[in-house]
């Protein structure tokens, strides 16, 4: 028998009676803050991933079909200027030509980006319309993605078409 001031015989079970109840607390705490950490973690890792820019873009490039390379002008932050390459194959079944191809634009400096345009356009010389989407970057513009729209006016008295480019990119 123990006396009625021993503290053992006196004490109240605090977690009442099941065992490992505060363990079980401490084990939460120990998973929320876990947790925590793993997101905060996750956010911090992928944020720079997410620090890419979309900007509007313009590219003109008035093509002669009987040269190349041909010049272009654009609105890409480190390749405003520079050549361009084309290859595809047009056929022309009715009532439209179609063009399906590819276009390298080489910003110097080992800087450029390759692009795919599909354009249909009229035997009547009313131009051109079509889709453009960027397949490979290397350079400055490594990573760079993007596309838009493609509009191509004949330029009078040439064997050529300048066409204009609007979409956007992400760099």
């Amino acid at each position: 028998m123990t006396a009625r001031n021993d503290v053992a015989a006196q004490t109240v079970s605090v977690n009442g009676g099941y065992p490992g109840f505060r363990e079980g607390n401490a084990l939460r705490r120990l998973l929320a803050t876990a947790a925590i950490f793993g997101l905060l973690t996750a956010v911090s890792v992928v944020a720079p991933v997410s620090a890419k820019t979309r900007i509007d873009v313009t590219m003109t490039v008035p093509t002669f079909f009987d040269v190349d390379p041909s010049t272009f002008t654009a609105s890409i932050p480190g390749c405003t200027e520079g050549v361009t390459y084309s290859g595809g194959r047009a056929v022309f079944p009715p009532p439209n030509g179609i063009f399906a191809g590819y276009k390298l634009f080489d910003c110097g400096g080992d800087t450029g980006f390759l692009v795919r345009l599909n354009a249909r356009f009229s035997y009547t010389g009313e131009g051109s319309v079509g889709t453009w989407t960027i397949v490979d970057s290397w350079g400055d513009l490594a990573g760079m993605t993007g596309g838009g729209s493609q509009t191509g006016v004949p330029i009078e008295g040439e064997n050529g078409i300048t066409d204009y480019y609007v979409g956007t990119v992400t760099l």
